[in-house]
């Protein structure tokens, strides 16, 4: 497994010339064996004296780092580390069962960052115990801590877990749509203005997810949505303090489909702030910019 992934990293990048991002994702790295976390890292160390890799990350727990470890994923040139904090509220991670407090999980973060790694940080709103205010306090330490990315994962109910059963027989209730959907555009918006990039919103569609999902706040475009509505009130908040419109937008090409909103929901909400389309346009540039104020998002 090990040489095929070194061997079909190594064909394209002489096809292509251009360096991979490597990710090992998939469970919890650290939770390996030593011996086989040194042939993964040690392949991907070859890689990146190769120039084939230009960044090495991986996923983990809170409860499977520490000092001793953080010095072995440094030494094989680990570039940044996710952690799967899903919580930092105690109640909600004891409720879930996962086994650390928010304490655990907030010094691992630190460490992490002190030993010279990037960080991430993988939050799961809507799990047991988890409500409106215990996931905006996540959010506030998440932006205290200020890692360099963040994940955000909408708890869903799938097959064959202990969360099925309890989902099941009525001891769980998972968030609802809407709910969902307010609450993560809010902490989108939240992150951005904290100068912090979300990587990903919502699990991938997978085929082999889909069949699985029995309950939870499942939307294919859940993050297309959550993206529009984010932009959507940071750009209508803007116009709010420039007084009366119209008001000419520039937009970053990357971000127009996200401007306009998940089915274009956006434009009557602008077109209340004095923002009409024959008045927005695309740009190469990174800044937003809306009559004479710049912006840029992470």
């Amino acid at each position: 497994m090990v040489q095929r992934l070194n061997t079909n990293i190594l064909l394209e990048f002489r096809k292509n010339r251009k360096p991979f991002s490597l990710g090992f994702f998939g469970g919890t790295f650290t939770a390996l064996s030593r011996p086989n976390q040194k042939l993964f890292l040690e392949t991907a160390l070859e890689l990146k004296r190769l120039g084939a890799v230009n960044h090495v990350r991986c996923s983990t727990r809170p409860d499977c780092m520490d000092q001793g470890q953080i010095r072995l994923l440094k030494d094989y040139g680990m570039d940044m580390v996710e952690l799967g904090v899903q919580s930092f509220d105690n109640r909600v991670l004891s409720l879930s069962r996962r086994g650390y407090v928010g304490k655990e999980a907030l010094n691992i973060s630190r460490l992490l960052k002190k030993n010279g790694l990037e960080l991430g940080i993988q939050l799961m709103p809507g799990l047991p115990g988890s409500d409106a205010a215990s996931f905006s306090r996540d959010l506030e330490t998440t932006a205290q801590i200020q890692p360099a990315a963040v994940r955000l994962y909408p708890c869903l109910v799938l097959e064959g877990t202990v969360l099925a059963r309890h989902w099941s027989k009525g001891m769980y209730r998972p968030w609802s749509l809407n709910t969902t959907l307010t609450l993560t555009s809010n902490a989108l918006l939240r992150m951005w203005l904290a100068g912090i990039p979300v990587i990903r919103t919502g699990l991938a569609p997978e085929a082999s997810l889909l069949p699985r999902i029995k309950a939870g706040p499942w939307h294919p475009a859940l993050g297309a949505i959550c993206r529009g509505r984010a932009l959507g009130a940071y750009v209508t908040a803007m116009a709010s303090r420039l007084g009366a419109g119209p008001l000419k937008v520039l937009v970053p090409k990357k971000y127009i489909s996200d401007f306009w909103g998940h089915g274009k929901e956006n434009e009557k909400l602008y077109q209340r702030s004095g923002i009409f389309r024959e008045n927005v346009t695309r740009w190469n540039h990174e800044l937003f910019m809306l009559a004479d104020h710049a912006t840029q998002l992470p």
